[in-house]
């Protein structure tokens, strides 16, 4: 594949006074006429890098990594959800799969932990392409002139399970009585939430589906603008409360999470804050290695306790049975 022009707007990330690095963002986007590219970079010790690159259900994505440093990798996971496609240092250096989602792909680069912490540097050159048409849905929604994707295909049959995606930071989806804004709100969903397909229906030219908890009861009925398939919660999805403070002076109190898991140590928390927002953090190998763009974070362990540090004052107290399972 030739090398091309690669067009990329770095957001460049804030430095830590806690001595730990945030990620830094960069979008890819190919040059026109083209479907692939080659691009080169280098990180040293606990920096971390995610390439963004958009793409369709349907289409083909090529990932080759290749690098200087063995202990550097990539994953691969959709930008809504922490659960990764791809995790390098399980699966290799190398991922050729067919999408079956519509939106942000999310290439991290990084180094191991002993390797960070050594501050070691990797060099590497990632070449991707993204082939293929998309589905068939995915034209069907560009034929219908809406700005964003509907995710909820279809009004009959469909997946079991429903994810909700895309709700702006800090905000909820509402779930209300009928198909239709002029119906009664009766309950609220926030990013991650996943909850039963009972069928959809169209309310003028929004696409409405009714939703249930686990056993199938009905519960309400939810924009399919936010509504995307997903797997049915498992073992490495969990829920609790965690002590919390939201400032230095602050007595430690309780908040509630939410985790999903990966192996050795790989986790997604989000914590429900009381102003109604969520604060995410993600591990890797049991180490805190990113959170919300632009916060500053820190973590020290007293025995099988994880003490979190956020921005100016946040504290979080997460047990590594939370990040582990167990």
């Amino acid at each position: 594949m030739k090398h091309i022009a690669l067009f990329i707007l770095m957001f460049a990330g804030l430095i830590s006074q806690l001595n730990a690095q945030p990620i830094q963002e960069a979008r890819i986007q190919f040059a026109a006429g083209t479907s692939g590219t080659s691009l080169d970079g280098q990180i040293k010790g606990t920096e971390i890098v995610d390439y963004l690159i958009g793409a369709a259900a349907g289409q083909r994505l090529k990932i080759d990594f290749s690098t200087d440093n063995l202990s550097a990798y990539f994953n691969l996971l959709p930008d809504s959800d922490p659960t990764a496609l791809h995790i390098g240092s399980v699966s290799g250096n190398s991922y050729d799969g067919t999408l079956l989602r519509s939106g942000d792909y999310r290439i991290r680069v990084y180094l191991m932990r002993n390797a960070a912490r050594r501050g070691e540097v990797a060099n590497y050159t990632i070449a991707l392409s993204i082939d293929g048409d998309p589905a068939p849905s995915d034209l069907a929604r560009s034929n219908e002139g809406t700005k964003d994707p509907d995710y909820a295909d279809g009004l009959s049959g469909g997946p079991d399970w429903w994810q909700v995606t895309g709700v702006p930071e800090g905000d909820h989806l509402n779930v209300r009585a009928g198909p239709g804004t002029g119906n009664e709100v009766v309950g609220r969903l926030y990013n991650g939430d996943r909850i039963t397909n009972l069928g959809c229906q169209m309310s003028g030219a929004t696409k409405w589906c009714q939703i249930g908890r686990a056993d199938r009861a009905a519960i309400g009925w939810a924009s399919g603008r936010y509504l995307e398939e997903a797997p049915a919660p498992g073992a490495n999805n969990a829920t609790g409360i965690i002590p919390c403070a939201m400032t230095i002076d602050q007595p430690t109190g309780s908040c509630s999470f939410r985790v999903s898991r990966g192996t050795g140590g790989t986790a997604s928390v989000w914590i429900s804050l009381p102003n109604g927002g969520e604060r995410y953090l993600d591990f890797r190998e049991g180490e805190l290695v990113g959170s919300d763009p632009g916060m500053a974070f820190g973590q020290n362990r007293q025995g099988d306790l994880n003490m979190i540090n956020i921005g100016a004052g946040e504290r979080y107290e997460i047990p590594d049975a939370v990040i582990y399972g167990g």
